[in-house]
């Protein structure tokens, strides 16, 4: 019976690490770069131009940027599927380009030149009507502007980062890099966050594009911000509102894909006399399932050994995130806040795999696994503020931050293990479990002047 356990396990371990290997090279493979270039009708490049590529079925945004000083573009790491490219740029007409198939192992497809028409406009209808482009060059910064992207949409901050110019998101590990290069800081209204970047991720991924106004890649940091970050700064602006009295804004959002889909946001503002009062709320609640299904086959020796197994997996992702905040002008030149943030993010997943081993064509032995995991991050984030304007070019602020963060993480396996006739032999019940707890407070002193020439 020794014999039969030890055999079995090592059957296990083989389809487990043939499973991985083989997901692993399959997700590999199907990555694809797109590249082109943005004309004008004298076929000199167009830099600076906005190109989106977006899917076929319903024009949803995968991927944004802006093209180069040469007219160049590249869209990188791009999976299987149909799309078509959108071009715009300031005084040109909008340019769709034919619809394309990314499939096989093609690498780098070349598109066709993307060549922009101007705008032909008569006097008697000229009109000046003023709207910001998705994507704005500035000399230290690329910014977003959300709020007037209709892909944007229903989306989270952090997946609005995924579709921007040189954002790479990796969820798997929690981690935030831009231009290839990691270590960047994150900040809310231009004030950094100091909380772990896993702690950011999350925060991100709840977050509804619905309250941000637009998101600033600060690539080359201005001389008020610290050196610390190595990448560079990503500035996270949220709408606010100035008029006084109470307003606010709702929306709710649902649907079904692979599960029910819940998405809803409420924010206001109160702003009378020396107080503005304000606060916003967000949730979602996404159900989704998949099915992987593996098989490898060894042949040795006139042995043929084959190892199938189905796994069906059922995930909620469930986001909450809340922001409330007070400021009061005590005279006009200084005014205090207080601001209150936290998120809960809650992650689980309930997976049944079944694998079989046949050897020559004959059943040898079955495998059960039944697994569940979860993971809930969890934050409370009070900031303190004052600040002073000495006059419109000398000011002292001062700021005082608390920051808890806490993820739990466990999972939970039982394996069921039986012959070739489903005779059962034994089980193992395996179970793991994680929580990372962090606090800390941070102060901060500045002081600001501009110095300018007589």
């Amino acid at each position: 019976m020794l014999f039969v356990k030890m055999r079995i396990s090592a059957i296990v371990v083989r389809m487990l690490l043939t499973a991985a290997c083989f997901f692993y090279f399959g997700y590999c493979s199907a990555q694809f770069g797109i590249s082109g270039k943005v004309v004008n009708e004298n076929n000199e490049p167009v830099a600076g131009a906005t190109v989106l590529l977006l899917q076929q079925r319903d024009s949803a945004l995968v991927r944004g940027v802006i093209t180069s000083h040469s007219g160049n573009y590249l869209f990188e790491k791009i999976t299987a599927g149909l799309y078509f490219i959108r071009c715009s740029y300031t005084g040109f007409e909008l340019l769709d380009s034919k619809p394309f198939e990314l499939k096989g192992n093609k690498g780098n497809p070349g598109m066709e030149l993307l060549k922009l028409l101007q705008k032909q406009v008569k006097l008697s209808d000229v009109k000046v009507v003023a709207k910001k482009p998705l994507f704005e060059q500035k000399i230290d910064r690329l910014v977003i502007n959300v709020s007037n992207s209709i892909t944007s949409a229903g989306s989270t901050a952090l997946e609005v980062l995924e579709r921007s110019p040189g954002i790479i998101v990796d969820r798997q590990n929690n981690t935030i890099s831009m231009n290839g290069k990691n270590g960047i800081v994150v900040m809310i209204n231009g004030k950094i966050s100091h909380m772990p970047v896993t702690a950011i991720v999350q925060m991100l991924s709840g977050m509804n594009s619905d309250n941000i106004e637009k998101i600033e890649l600060i690539t080359t940091p201005p001389a008020n911000l610290d050196a610390e970050g190595n990448a560079g700064y990503i500035n996270i602006v949220l709408k606010t509102n100035n008029s006084y009295g109470t307003n606010g804004s709702y929306s709710l959002t649902g649907g079904y894909s692979r599960g029910a889909i819940a998405e809803a946001s409420i924010n206001f503002n109160h702003r009378k006399g020396k107080v503005n009062f304000y606060g916003d709320y967000t949730f979602s609640d996404h159900h989704s399932q998949q099915l992987f299904s593996f098989y490898h086959k060894v042949t040795y020796q006139g042995k043929a050994t084959e190892n199938n197994s189905d796994s069906h997996r059922d995930f909620e992702q469930f986001n909450q995130n809340a922001r409330l905040g007070l400021d009061y002008q005590v005279t006009k030149k200084t005014v205090i806040g207080a601001l209150v943030s936290g998120y809960d993010n809650r992650w689980t997943m309930n997976a049944n795999t079944d694998g079989t081993v046949t050897i020559n064509g004959n059943l040898d032995s079955l495998l059960g696994i039944s697994n569940h995991e979860h993971n809930n991050w969890s934050n409370v984030s009070g900031n303190f503020n004052v600040q002073h304007s000495f006059s419109d070019s000398e000011k002292l602020s001062f700021n005082l931050d608390y920051i808890y963060f806490r993820d739990d993480n466990g999972v939970r396996y039982l394996n069921n293990y039986y012959d070739g006739r489903s005779k059962f032999i034994r089980d193992e019940n395996i179970q793991s479990g994680k929580i990372t707890p962090i606090h800390f407070w941070v102060g901060a002193l500045d002081y600001k002047k501009k110095c300018q020439r007589n």
